[in-house]
């Protein structure tokens, strides 16, 4: 299954990455993006935002908010785990 968004990088351009996974924060409403480069397998996360025609990525800065990820991505690869010992 592959899921691609096209973005705009940090200079404007085009790119597409292939995302892992989107997962909207309840408290802030933000949406944070898992997703890695079509030619990488390193993954990478980062704030999703977007417009009516553009999808953008914010860095994270905020300790806290890489706090928050970081147990995200945990839960998602223990949650993935669990699934594929029930096969």
């Amino acid at each position: 299954m592959e899921n691609r968004l096209t973005i705009k990088n940090a200079t404007g351009a085009d790119e597409t990455i292939e995302v892992i996974d989107i997962v909207l924060d309840n408290e802030t409403g933000k949406k944070y993006i898992f997703y890695h480069m079509l030619d990488g397998e390193d993954i990478y996360a980062a704030i999703l935002r977007e417009t009516d025609t553009t999808y953008f990525l914010e860095a994270i800065v905020d300790d806290a908010e890489w706090e928050l990820v970081e147990e995200i991505l945990k839960n998602q690869i223990q949650v993935e785990g669990d699934s594929h010992e029930n096969e």
